[in-house]
């Protein structure tokens, strides 16, 4: 517990790793110190990525191993299918929920932008036959590293599409309150905490059925509920240490739960409900303790003021509406997941006062989004308020509101603080696809090869974009001088 200040920046947070520590609860930061090192060939992209059952085959990155796989695959070869493979894994994650399977019409702005990009890679209309054409190409080796990389951004392009199909109503006027922070906890007896995806009615009948005594909280997830977002107690990354508090009572996991969340509710004797079964549900109400932190060592009590509030932007027409009035001419977008490559927080905490020193107007998404309100940057009370982003669209609705605005040429860079999954990858380089300068602050498995990495940056440089990433997880000044420079 030595490092404890760089496993997270906030005080509270610290105090419940601290808590965790004595009673001898594994949480995902002791999971990542056990997986050290991590596979170094995956990190850098020199793990076959092929659906061969005659490998796997891993190259040598130094020179001194295998410089080829079973089959001949060069490490160039290699590190281009995996990108690929990845970006095709973020277009699928993109186009589920998006209802059937239709061709994408792309209104302007972004319609401008990809029939730009279109001539410069290969011509035809991005659609979902690109799926398939992939899925071929990940077949057996057989294309070039310069058709594999030109594919992964065309499937980059095509998930942008299904993400701004999902979009929400435009006509909405109004943005929609998040209250964000620990002394949520500390607000109502009950507090049943919710994960996932699960639908509104069955929320709607836990709601009703817990009254006044109760309510009901996100842990990690933006959850859109009665046209409302559920107040939020804490970023993704914080997901274990609140249910370690004491303070959840129950736990409603939907689709897209943690494995880890739903071990540890059974280790701590927390209720657990994961399907959507109301009677099973409202039978687990009736045996709910007020107040679990009793039993906690810890007897953790944050202040009910301890609480946050924001307003999120979910509609471009009101972002539209937004940019237009703003005098600034800088604009800088800073989101994404947590990632335990980082101290949590420390990146948008740090960078975002720092930009806004400088003149910036910045936007945030994600669970960056999230330690911004929690450090009060997105208040009504600062004197340039950090505009919060509907954390289930985030770049996509800024791109189409500056499009509508006419400053798409003020915005100055975009950079992920983290990620969580494939789709992430696939918006971050069909972002820079657009003809946007994008950066990553974690690694990603492009460092096998160098010519890749030169290959992808010309492709992208031919569409007047451009993707920075390190070969190490990145500090907080150096995404600054990545902004700034």
């Amino acid at each position: 517990m030595e490092t404890i200040q760089v496993k997270t920046v906030d005080p509270l947070s610290q105090g419940l790793l601290r808590s965790a520590f004595q009673r001898g609860i594994i949480l995902n930061w002791d999971r990542y110190e056990k997986q050290q090192p991590q596979d170094g060939f995956l990190r850098l992209g020199l793990s076959c990525p092929y659906g061969c059952m005659q490998g796997p085959c891993r190259l040598d990155p130094f020179g001194r191993g295998p410089e080829r796989g079973l089959c001949g695959l060069s490490r160039d070869e290699m590190v281009a299918a995996l990108l690929l493979r990845l970006t095709l894994f973020g277009a699928l994650e993109g186009m589920a929920g998006s209802g059937r399977i239709e061709e994408l019409t792309w209104a302007p702005p972004l319609g401008n932008l990809v029939s730009r990009a279109v001539k410069n890679l290969g011509g035809q209309k991005i659609s979902t036959g690109d799926l398939v054409r992939s899925a071929s190409f990940l077949n057996r080796p057989m294309a070039s590293p310069d058709s594999l990389i030109l594919q992964a951004l065309r499937l980059s392009i095509l998930t942008l599409g299904w993400l701004a199909k999902k979009t929400s109503p435009q006509n909405r006027k109004k943005g929609l309150n998040l209250k964000v922070g620990y002394g949520l906890l500390a607000q109502k007896e009950i507090n049943i905490g919710v994960c996932g995806q699960l639908s509104p009615d069955f929320l709607q009948a836990i709601q009703e059925e817990l009254s006044n005594k109760g309510q009901l909280v996100s842990l990690g997830d933006w959850i859109l509920f009665k046209d409302k977002l559920l107040p939020l107690v804490c970023s993704s990354g914080e997901t274990e240490l609140v249910l370690t508090s004491g303070k959840i009572n129950l736990l409603l996991g939907g689709p897209g739960t943690d494995l880890s969340l739903i071990e540890l509710c059974r280790a701590l004797n927390i209720p657990l409900i994961l399907t959507q079964d109301l009677k099973a549900a409202k039978e687990a109400l009736l045996e709910i303790k007020p107040d679990r932190s009793a039993s906690s060592p810890m007897n953790f009590n944050p202040l009910p003021s301890l609480v946050e509030e924001a307003e999120v932007v979910s509609s471009s027409t009101k972002l539209k509406e937004i940019f237009e009035k703003e005098r600034t001419k800088k604009l800088a977008f800073l989101g994404g997941d947590d990632h335990l490559y980082h101290p949590l927080g420390w990146i948008p905490t740090e960078v975002t006062p720092a930009l806004q020193g400088k003149g910036f107007s910045v936007a945030g998404w994600g669970d960056a989004a999230l330690w911004m309100i929690k450090k009060g940057l997105a208040s009504p009370k600062s004197k340039t308020p950090v505009k919060i982003l509907d954390g289930c669209q985030g770049p996509i609705l800024a791109l189409k509101a500056l499009g509508g605005s006419g400053r798409l040429k003020d915005l100055t860079r975009i950079c992920f603080t983290g990620m969580k999954c494939c789709q992430d990858l696939a918006v971050a380089l069909g972002l820079a696809a657009l003809g946007l300068r994008v950066s990553v602050a974690i690694p990603l498995p492009l460092w096998g090869s160098e010519r890749i990495r030169h290959l992808l940056q010309e492709k992208l440089a031919a569409l007047s974009g451009s993707l920075t990433h390190f070969d190490h997880p990145a500090d907080a000044q150096e995404i600054l001088d990545w902004f700034i420079k």
